[in-house]
């Protein structure tokens, strides 16, 4: 569906794509908080959105000619990169981002506020310009991620849903089912089920190999970066 460079904010739901033969996706994922030395637009805006690099006047004909001349994962990384590093180089001195502590965002927003020295309004405010989204999204994301973490990285079993909601912060397991609906399409067990028995490749990314989930299970469900 996109053959074009481009940028995107926090999806919060599924995001459609055709995989064909050939296919390759190539992309860098930036930390929200440092998302404003990048890109002009805010990543408010860019909710659920995708917005084309060359809107944005940036070059990116010299990047994608490299990209297509080299077959080896390792360049594209590595031109990436580059392209990345060039364009940082060239903005240097833009705004500077408001970094919440990811082990503050549990906290009442007032006690967060308090914190930080600012009102709520503030707040709310300084957060959604460096994030993309308000911090009560932010707290739904955020147990969304733990909670697919801990259930991949788990065997089945019975109760599991139930422990992991609870372990995760939701209020009960119904709770975590509605997220999950809204990020992925799919109950929790349905999605576990279609991995466990995907085939076709249509569930490819949320399959790992034992190193790379041994790093989603342990880093992700400790330690969700903003």
């Amino acid at each position: 569906l996109y053959d074009r460079p481009f940028v995107t904010g926090p999806l919060t739901g599924p995001f459609p794509a055709v995989w064909e033969p050939g296919t390759t996706f190539i992309s860098a994922i930036i930390e929200p908080g440092r998302f404003g030395r990048l890109f002009d637009p805010d990543l408010n805006e860019l909710c659920d959105a995708i917005l084309p690099l060359d809107e944005l006047r940036l070059p990116t004909a010299q990047l994608e000619d490299a990209l297509r001349s080299s077959g080896d994962c390792h360049q594209w990384a590595s031109d990436f990169a580059d392209w990345l590093f060039k364009l940082l180089d060239r903005r240097e001195g833009g705004r500077e981002p408001f970094v919440l502590p990811a082990s503050l965002l549990a906290l009442p927003t007032l006690d967060i506020a308090a914190r930080c020295g600012m009102s709520v309004r503030q707040l709310e405010r300084r957060f959604a310009a460096s994030y993309g989204q308000s911090i009560r999204d932010s707290r739904k994301m955020d147990r969304y991620v733990r909670a697919l973490a801990r259930l991949m990285a788990q065997p089945p079993r019975h109760g599991l849903l139930t422990r992991v909601a609870m372990d995760t912060g939701y209020h009960d397991q119904a709770h975590m089912i509605r997220d999950f609906i809204q990020y992925t399409g799919l109950a929790p067990r349905t999605l576990l089920q279609g991995v466990a028995a995907d085939t076709k490749g249509e569930l490819r990314l949320y399959h790992y190999d034992d190193e790379a989930l041994a790093v989603v299970a342990g880093e992700l469900s400790h330690s969700y970066k903003y």
